[in-house]
Order: structure tokens, then C-alpha cells, then sequence
């Protein structure tokens, strides 16, 4: 955090609010968090499955909240710069290391659902329902600077979409149009790229040694690589999983219908490195 940066007492949004009814259940919202958790059939691997998969949208969603702090942090350091490179990053590093520890919280939850002894119990009954469908997920990785690899990922030897694909398209594809303009020049990959192009140096692997000697850089360097980690281990992680779990039912198709390893493997095939010469 900037060192500028003094906390102070700020009053609740709501004026009305009576502080002294707030307690631990209220303020949390338990009951209706747990209320969320609704399993369709009476296994008892499905409350599990659904527990790993709403905490790491949890997860997803304050990653999200903070990677816009990251990324106006960024920007703001950037343009903010006395020596043409760029200004302090103390704000943006502060945020960043929030959302790796968060990242590090999703990749430790998911391996939970190997545990899962019964996934043939509710299989079926869940219907398209795919991780390819988290809009949290797709959020994040355009704000992280990705292309729309995943587009066309669940079509079969005809060409056609599956329902889990066409489905999200229709809930969230304006959703998604507007994330890639909101971010287009707003991203880590950009910001990353137009870094590396403020320093002398060629090839690149000068320049990065260049911004690794440089006190403001070096920090955001560190947290891009260990961001690019976490996110490539989530994507291993995902496959690894999903071709554990459907090779227990005898299954070689996703939840959803996809066509799962040939989708997985498009993030490591198409967009990997995020940030070249940091790996």
C-alpha cells in the first residue's frame, strides 16, 4: 500500500443502519449464503461439488473487484512517472497480492473435488451445467489481457456448438462483447507490454532485466509472473480434474457435453505465456 495512504473511520453506506444489531450472521449474510447451496439429487457428493464450485465464484468475484484496482493502479503509475518508466506501484502491489493469495485459495479448493467418490449419482441430473459457463472466470481473463480462445470451444466433428456454449453466448455474450471494449487498453497484458516497451534493450530479455533493476517495476514483474503461474496451474489443475473425475464414470465428454480436453488444453495451445519472457 502507498505509504501516503492514512486509513480513517468511514461511516456506513446506509445512514439508517443501527450498528448495534449488526451481528456476525447479519453482517455475513450466513443464512442466505448457505441457502444457495441446493443440490438436485440426494447424493452426497453433490453438496461437496457445489461448495468447491461457489467458493472458488466467490473467489473469482472479489479477484475481479481487485484486479480493477490493479489495473487503475497501473494505469495511474504509468502515467505518473518521473523517470519515463513508471511511478509507484505500492497501491497496485497491494491489491495484486490480494488476488494472488485468492488465486492460491481457488487452485487449493478445486483438487477437493477428487475426493468425490459418487459424481455418476448427479451427473446426469445437472444437466449442460460447465465450468465453461463461469462468466466470473471469463471476466477476470479479459481483464487479465486474454483473447476470446474459448469461442467455438464445445463444437463437435459437425461444427456445431453444444448447448453449454450456445446458452452462455445468449445469457452472457453482450456481457462479454463489452468487457473486451471496456478493457481493450486496459488490461495486464497491455499494460505489461507497454512497460517492456519503456525501457532500451534488445532482444526483450535485456529489457526485463533492465525493469528488474528498477525498484517500482521489479515488484509488478514479480506479481505478473507469479499471476501468469497460478493462472496456467488453474488451467492444468482444471484438466487434470475433469479427466480424473470423467474417466471414474466412463464418461470421455464434459459435464456440459464439451468436447473437454480438446477446450482445456486451447488456454496452454493459444494464449500462453500472457506475459512472455517472465516464465
Amino acid at each position: 500500500m502507498s505509504e501516503s495512504y492514512k486509513p480513517q473511520s468511514l461511516p456506513p453506506l446506509d445512514p439508517n443502519l443501527d450498528v448495534t444489531q449488526n451481528h456476525y450472521w447479519s453482517y455475513h449474510n450466513i443464512e442466505a449464503l448457505v441457502s444457495c447451496k441446493k443440490p438436485l439429487t440426494a447424493s452426497q457428493d453433490e453438496d461437496l461439488f457445489i461448495t468447491v464450485h461457489q467458493t472458488c465464484e466467490i473467489a473469482f468475484h472479489q479477484m475481479i473487484i481487485d484486479m480493477e484496482r490493479v489495473l487503475d493502479a497501473l494505469a495511474e503509475a504509468l502515467q505518473n512517472s518521473t523517470d519515463s518508466i513508471i511511478g509507484n506501484t505500492g497501491e497496485a502491489c497491494y491489491f495484486f497480492r490480494r488476488i494472488l493469495r485468492f488465486y492460491e485459495v481457488v487452485n487449493t479448493t478445486m483438487p477437493i473435488l477428487m475426493t468425490m467418490r459418487a459424481f455418476a449419482e448427479f451427473r446426469t441430473s445437472i444437466g449442460p451445467t460447465s465450468g465453461f459457463q463461469s462468466f466470473q472466470f471469463r471476466h477476470l481473463e479479459i481483464m487479465s489481457g486474454v483473447r476470446k480462445y474459448w469461442d467455438g470451444g464445445t463444437k463437435n466433428a459437425q461444427g456445431e456448438l453444444h448447448i453449454a456454449e450456445v446458452e452462455f453466448n445468449r445469457r452472457y455474450g453482450e456481457d462479454v462483447a463489452q468487457w473486451f471494449e471496456l478493457y481493450h487498453q486496459h488490461n495486464l497484458v497491455h499494460y505489461y507490454e507497454l512497460l517492456i516497451s519503456r525501457v532500451t534493450g534488445n532482444p526483450q530479455e535485456e529489457r526485463i532485466v533492465n525493469l528488474q533493476n528498477h525498484p517500482q517495476a521489479s515488484a509488478i514483474l514479480k506479481y505478473l509472473r507469479a499471476y501468469e503461474e497460478l493462472q496456467r496451474r488453474f488451467h492444468q489443475l482444471h484438466l487434470g480434474l475433469a479427466i480424473g473425475q470423467l474417466k471414474i464414470v466412463g464418461a470421455d465428454i464434459g459435464t456440459g457435453g464439451t468436447t473437454f480436453q480438446n477446450y482445456l488444453a486451447k488456454y496452454d495451445q493459444e494464449e500462453a505465456p500472457l506475459f512472455p519472457g517472465l516464465s
